[in-house]
């Protein structure tokens, strides 16, 4: 029995894509870097240094010189020997805090670090490593970025308004980004915002950062400040967490922080900025705190140049009472963008300009006299690429990919440079070509320019955000997804193509509609950017927030491609009912939108959810009219070719294997005609016609298409991908089949390696190796070690894919085929008869694969010593299999040799023989002659002719078995072909005694 696998393949639910960016700290040498740091007004001496230069912390930090000093501890650059960089260390004095006990402080430190690493954002820094030093001393270990403090970079030199609003909100979205992640900041200040010298803004020292759920603690209901707590910057030390300048009113009365709180302390940062003043104002202290705790805001000072619509929001920021301010701190930030100047601008300018950034328009509209200043326009347009795909970005990638120290690395970049440049050479050339037709007066060639043009920006886009997501690091699993991430960038040559550009839906034609479409786009070509590399957890959770605001805006083709977007998401994460929900939502409105590609690819999702991800195979087969008809309306090849695929995999699993193979091999047709030989969708396609043939039973065949298959993987993808792990355990498979025990169970191991990093431990692909290992370990008759692996395989796929789903009943094949052999036969026929229950629900009652749970069930019941039940079962599986695969397919004649077994139980060898002979010709003409089971065929063939003493005809199929045998069976195998050629010599001889005369 073998454990069939549909391949989950990169065409059939999307090339899987990226995680996001690495940790950031900032260097900078003031003692505020510290959160924890003793107030200025106490005029404290700094502490003197606990670590200097040279000195070795934790095994592998090198200090090379101090960035910050406060009370609680200090900051220092350090060179990390393990994985060969420069990293900022943040330790914390064990002495620090006589208001908390060590363990309190080394609790916080943690929790700072924690806190950090969860979130994966660009404006927010994260950390490496959280550890205990010989002393006593705890650390953090963070990236090393040049940069200083939000505060010092308000005053390092005068900022407009806009541009101190712009880096606050940047700031704004690290701390929605900690929100969403069910963080609360407690701490937010200038003095915990680092700009680096990129002029990116990251929030850390998230050391006071807790779990919106976690309790509060137990403080009076009026907090007692010291004297200068409000003028200064700094964390209050003792039992007072956050600094009282940017503490939300319900924080002063001791209450329990949540996002809003966040958001009252942003308001007060940035009004501080803005104005050059606190918002709360009063003759002493005690009045301000209570203006504060009251929120009464001073009025702005007079001259302010900031704009009414920003203070709007900061006063809805500072209202004392927390149900009147912003629900979100995403609420906010997206007012705080919402500039409407620029918005009436836009309006002005119109959807036109916007699509062609300014320029086609007014070229196409200047006139003759202008046409060397238009050809002129025209011209080094790669210059629209700095910063996407330019030397710069190219050494950013390239120390990026190295920094991994995979020894694929530099192979790896090799390739995707080579791939990134053609993109890049390709954009510029459509560029330059849209930009000359833009010259052309005619309105109907005008519209296909505006559509072209605006192809183009989206795809330039979609690079950038693809190429900043690598130049900020891959870690290793996602490296071995760049190749097939580049390759699947969307295609530029439909910018150019007027059939592809007259079926794109355009725009909206509202231009406050359009503004925050576009928005919402560039968020989803982040989204796929980590699902093409393989990030779908990240991926997914943004989506969902994400899909959330698309709901908002009332433009139908956009919710069409989010809802899309996220079955994807959530179709790649294992979720596949959650999938089909929203497909089924995509379809109407991708219809009503009259975007047919949309369409199409939503059914052929739709039905790869329904067939084989859910296994309900005649309502997937229900719905084929329906998806050819949409691919017809599509008219693209790729999306042809996909649907094409879904189909064959469903009618695979429906046991159609000719009708199968015929769609397997026109898709790979179309993919190699539309995408090149080394796509990664052209190896899926490989690899399907290899799983096909295997299932028809042509296995020498499919294995050289698995071969095929995997070589061009590893080439292209790297020998991490899930898409590698699938081609190895569909290879073992093939060579379990062959009898080629040991190969297969090191194919199985390789896969299941590469499916726990990638995918992680409770995936449905993480059982399928776990149950294919195990029935390998079974062959070579490591029979508990197989038990122990069935038994985690269906307990994954009871989690992942539900009790009724027919990958667990090939689980529970499996785990009976392993009690079985320890001797457990009543628990094994439990399974045996679940599992068939499970198929005839899944399957129908007449589906070829119900052979399997027969004949394992006929074996059980042979062992049970009930040879008469086990020849129904075998005989139930032979007429399924002869109906559905024909006489001469391989699996037929494991039922027949059940069915022999049966039958020399019950004292009928020349039926035995009969069923004998007819499995060896099945396996002789599908195997070849020297296969493994032929020789198996050939000594079940021969023992039931000794036992019907029929020697000549024994001995030959037992001399042919002896050659063919393992070393281990032969002297078995040897033995019988002596006695029958004993007892043959002795017949021989009677027959010449008894023919001689009597004398």
């Amino acid at each position: 029995m073998r454990d069939e696998e549909a391949p989950r393949t990169s065409g059939d639910s999307g090339i899987p894509s990226m995680d996001v960016d690495g940790p950031t700290v900032v260097r900078a040498p003031s003692a505020s870097l510290l959160g924890n740091a003793q107030p200025a007004a106490a005029h404290t001496a700094a502490p003197r240094p606990r670590v200097v230069p040279g000195q070795n912390l934790a095994g592998r930090y090198t200090v090379l010189h101090a960035l910050g000093r406060g009370a609680m501890g200090e900051v220092v650059s350090a060179y990390d020997s393990r994985l060969d960089r420069r990293v900022a260390l943040k330790l914390l004095r064990s002495e620090a805090d006589t208001g908390h006990s060590m363990e309190d402080l080394a609790t916080r430190m943690v929790r700072e670090a924690q806190a950090m690493a969860r979130l994966s954002h660009p404006n927010v820094v994260a950390v490496y490593d959280v550890g205990t030093l010989e002393d006593g001393d705890i650390f953090i270990a963070m990236e090393m970025v040049e940069g200083q403090t939000l505060r010092k970079w308000t005053e390092q030199t005068p900022r407009s308004w806009r541009d101190i609003l712009r880096v606050y909100v940047a700031a704004g979205h690290g701390l929605a980004a900690a929100h969403e992640a069910g963080l609360v900041h407690r701490d937010f200040k200038p003095e915990n915002v680092l700009v680096g010298r990129d002029g990116r803004a990251r929030v850390m020292d998230f050391g006071l950062a807790r779990a919106e759920s976690s309790p509060a603690l137990e403080l009076p209901d009026e907090l007692t400040l010291p004297m200068g707590a409000l003028d200064s910057p700094l964390t209050m030390k003792g039992t007072l967490l956050g600094t009282p300048r940017y503490m939300a009113p319900e924080l002063l009365r001791a209450g329990a922080a949540d996002a809003r709180s966040d958001v009252f302390a942003f308001c007060v940062a940035l009004h501080e900025a803005l104005y050059r003043e606190h918002p709360f104002a009063g003759a002493t202290q005690a009045e301000s705190i209570q203006n504060q705790r009251e929120g009464r805001v001073r009025p702005p000072p007079a001259g302010a140049d900031v704009p009414a619509w920003v203070e709007r929001s900061l006063l809805r920021g500072l209202q004392a009472d927390p149900t009147l301010r912003p629900a979100s701190m995403r609420e906010l930030v997206n007012a705080l963008e919402k500039d409407p100047e620029t918005r009436r601008r836009m309006r002005k300018r119109g959807w036109l300009l916007a699509a062609l950034v300014g320029s086609l328009v007014a070229l196409a509209i200047s006139g003759p006299a202008s046409a060397p200043r238009k050809e002129a326009a025209c011209t080094n347009l790669e210059r629209r690429l700095l910063g996407t795909w330019d030397a710069n970005m190219r050494a950013r990638m390239e120390r990026a990919f190295l920094d991994t120290h995979l020894p694929y690395a530099r192979d790896t970049f090799t390739q995707v440079a080579a791939q990134l440049d053609a993109y890049a050479s390709t954009w510029v050339r459509l560029s330059t070509e849209s930009c000359r037709a833009s010259q052309d007066p005619e309105p109907a060639a005008q519209e296909l320019v505006v559509r072209g043009a605006y192809c183009l920006e989206r795809r330039r886009g979609q690079l950038r955000t693809l190429t900043e997501l690598y130049a900020r690091g891959p870690t290793p699993d996602r490296l071995a997804k760049a190749v097939q991430a580049v390759q699947s960038l969307s295609p530029l040559e439909d910018c150019a193509d007027a059939k592809a550009l007259t079926s794109t839906v355009p725009p909206p034609g509202d231009p406050t509609v359009r503004v925050q479409v576009e928005a919402l786009q560039t968020r989803m070509d982040q989204l796929e950017a980590l699902r093409l590399a393989g990030g779908y957890a990240d991926a997914l959770a943004s989506g969902q927030e994400w899909l959330r605001q698309v709901e908002k805006v009332d433009y139908p083709p956009l919710k069409a491609q989010a809802l899309h977007q996220v079955a994807l998401l959530r179709e790649s994460a294992g979720d596949y009912a959650g999938a089909e929900d929203l497909v089924r939502q995509a379809i109407p409105l991708a219809a009503r939108s009259k975007d047919l590609r949309l369409v199409a690819k939503a059914w052929t999702l739709l039905v790869r959810q329904v067939g084989w991800r859910q296994a309900r195979y005649p309502e997937a087969a229900g719905m084929m009219l329906a998806l050819e008809s949409a691919v017809e309306c599509a008219d693209d090849d790729a999306t042809r070719a996909e649907a094409l695929n879904t189909e064959a995999i469903t009618y695979q699993n429906m046991g159609w294997y000719e009708d199968a193979l015929r769609l397997h091999t026109r898709a790979l047709e179309l993919r190699q005609k539309v995408l090149g030989p080394e796509h990664a969708l052209v190896a899926a396609s490989i690899n399907n016609l290899g799983t096909v043939l295997s299932a028809m039973g042509k296995f020498e065949e499919a294995r050289v298409w698995f071969e095929r298959a995997l070589q061009l993987r590893r080439k292209t993808q790297g020998p991490s991908h899930p898409q590698v792990a699938l081609s190895y355990s569909n290879l073992g498979a093939t060579l379990l089949e062959q009898g080629r025990y040991d190969e297969a169970r090191d194919m199985h191991e390789h896969a299941l390696a590469i499916r726990k990093k990638a995918l992680g431990e409770n995936h449905p692909d993480v059982a399928s190796s776990l149950n294919n290992l195990g029935l390998a370990l079974g062959a070579l008759g490591r029979h508990e070690e197989a038990l122990s692996l069935q038994g985690q395989a269906l307990a994954v796929r009871l989690k992942t894919l539900g009790k009724d789903h027919p990958d667990v009943a090939n689980s529970h094949i499996s785990l009976g085929v392993a009690l079985r052999d320890v001797g457990r036969h009543a628990e094994a026929r439990t399974r045996f008869e679940s599992a068939l229950a499970i198929m005839e629900k899944a399957l129908g009652k007449e589906h070829p694969d119900l052979a399997d749970p027969l004949d394992e069930l006929g074996k059980l019941l042979r062992e049970m010593g009930r040879p008469d039940e086990a020849r129904a079962q075998y005989l139930h599986a032979l007429a399924l299999q002869e109906k559905a695969l024909g006489a001469e397919h391989p699996l037929v004649a494991i039922s027949l040799h059940g069915l022999g077994n049966s039958l020399r139980d019950l004292g009928r060898p020349d039926e035995a023989r009969a069923a004998y002979a007819r499995a060896l010709a099945v396996r002789e003409k599908a195997l070849g002659p020297e296969h493994p089971l032929v020789a198996k065929s050939l000594e079940e063939l021969a023992r039931v002719l000794v036992g019907m003493k029929r020697w000549k005809e024994a001995i030959p199929p037992l001399e042919k078995a002896l050659r063919l045998a393992p070393e281990s069976h032969r002297a078995e195998l040897r033995a019988l072909l002596e006695q029958a050629r004993a007892e043959l010599a002795t017949e021989k001889a009677r027959e010449t005694l008894l023919a001689e005369p009597i004398p």
